[in-house]
């Protein structure tokens, strides 16, 4: 039962992790299959025509091929970013970063009234207030 328990939880770990990468995963794995397709299809030329004069040109490419793509693979992973943000958290984002105002206008989150207000009380000032009056 435990060894069951084990097993399911690693798979899950495992599939949590590939969700969001599978895509690029797939990609990758199928251009390095293409890579190594063509370069098996060009060996067995070379072998039936016995025309050896690239043969080392080959092996360079299909090389520097394959450490583009895997190379190219990481960067848009790493510079990806990891949460999806919407277009209108990015542009909220950039204004709060640059010192504008974090709210667009015509749009209403619920807070224009205290924007609105000069200056905030405290909880404290609220009480005293309440005893006065």
């Amino acid at each position: 039962m435990l060894n069951q328990l084990l097993k399911v939880t690693l798979i899950s770990s495992f599939l949590l992790w590939l969700r969001p990468r599978w895509r690029g995963m797939l990609a990758l794995s199928l251009v390095v299959i293409l890579v190594h397709v063509l370069h098996a299809e060009y060996l067995g030329y070379v072998e039936l025509s016995g025309n050896d004069a690239l043969l080392i040109v080959s092996f360079v490419v299909k090389w520097s091929a394959l450490v583009v793509a895997v190379t190219a693979y990481l960067v848009m992973t790493l510079t990806r970013p990891q949460g999806k943000i919407s277009a209108v958290d990015s542009r909220r984002k950039k204004k709060f970063s640059a010192g504008e105002i974090d709210a667009a206008p015509g749009e209403d989150d619920g807070f224009e009234f205290l924007r609105k207000k000069k200056r905030l009380e405290s909880r404290a000032e609220k009480m005293l207030s309440g005893r006065k009056s």
